[in-house]
């Protein structure tokens, strides 16, 4: 058995990138015979090719529009998709835009033997449009260096520190945080968020100019792109952790501030539901109700005692990177005997 990973770059960050470079480090240390093949353009000739070195093809879902023009040829072939997100489930694009991607989706995945999804809002939604379709769920895992017991114990002070992990993009709710924050200047405290700036450079642009009209300069810290450990680290030094997500196929930051005993309060996306326990270990709301956000974040950051209680309530464990790469395995597995009985 030979199969390959087809994938841009990894050099970009994404969630779905964190997740491809993970299990393929841990096929390494199994040992497992999957292939990291970096692609960069797709056609008839290079199809071929890795049809002829590889018995099953594993297709990074970032390669949608590929994968819908050649989804004729495709599905003559030993494929499978690996599905970290629907573009056509984003509520902030148009409804014509929505509907083409419904479309490059389907397309794309009708071609494919086998599918993979990363969330378990993609799996729905996939086994609810191909019923007869094989679909495997295979969520996230959280890096070992989330473990809130390998730092040092935070110093107290006056300023509660917020989080947010996500790249600068219209769907990951900046604007909604800006807009809560503005009208909660009273307080004491400090936004800190990080992710890839270079994404959507016009919406970047749109998120310092509003900052500045609102007159929140001097309050938020924008971190850059960092590394596991320095989200780790910053995410020790925080008090609150913040998502306004309008899309989530899952959420691994949330997953990771759960598993660093930080009090949440974030929107009911993506495994949010799985992952906070409403008025237990933080707030739920729905995505784009600024005013619920407004009320969660003010009641954190003026509760002390609040905070210190979500984070002894704080339970979600998640699994590590080796547990998902067994369930990984075993759905590579499925894929394989597939793919071998077509």
């Amino acid at each position: 058995m030979k199969i390959a990973l087809l994938h841009p770059p990894l050099s970009e960050i994404s969630g779905g990138n964190l997740y491809n470079r993970n299990i393929l480090h841990q096929a390494r240390l199994c040992r497992f015979p999957l292939h990291s093949v970096t692609v960069s353009a797709i056609d008839r000739e290079r199809l071929a090719e890795w049809q002829k070195n590889y018995e099953l093809l594993i297709w990074d879902s970032l390669f949608w529009r590929e994968l819908a023009g050649m989804a004729e040829t495709l599905k003559g072939s030993p494929s499978c998709l690996l599905c970290h997100y629907l573009p056509s489930l984003n509520p902030l694009a148009a409804a014509r835009g929505r509907a083409v991607w419904h479309e490059i989706e389907c397309r794309a995945i009708e071609s494919m033997r086998f599918v993979i999804a990363t969330g378990q809002a993609v799996f729905d939604e996939i086994q609810e449009r191909f019923p007869s379709k094989s679909v495997g769920l295979c969520e996230p895992g959280i890096d070992e260096a989330f473990k809130p017991e390998l730092l040092p114990i935070k110093a107290n002070d006056s300023i509660v520190r917020m989080l947010s992990v996500a790249n600068l993009l219209p769907e990951k709710g900046y604007l909604d945080i800006l807009e809560a924050l503005a009208v909660l200047t009273e307080y004491p405290w400090q936004w800190h968020f990080c992710g890839s700036d270079r994404v959507n450079a016009e919406f970047t642009q749109r998120i310092w100019r509003t900052a500045g009209e609102l007159n929140l300069l001097d309050r938020i810290r924008y971190e850059g792109v960092l590394t596991s450990e320095q989200v780790a680290e910053l995410m020790y030094g925080s008090d609150i952790f913040v998502s306004a997500s309008h899309f989530e196929s899952y959420g691994i930051a949330l997953a990771e501030a759960a598993a660093m005993r930080l009090p949440i309060v974030c929107s009911e996306t993506g495994a949010a539901g799985q992952i906070v326990q409403h008025g237990v270990n933080g707030f739920l709301f729905v995505a784009g109700d600024v005013d619920a956000l407004r009320v969660h974040l003010a009641r954190l950051i003026s509760e002390s005692a609040l905070r210190h209680r979500f984070r002894e309530q704080q339970c979600f464990e998640g699994r590590s990177w080796g547990q998902c790469f067994t369930i990984f395995e075993r759905l590579c597995r499925e894929a394989f005997c597939l793919s071998s009985l077509s």
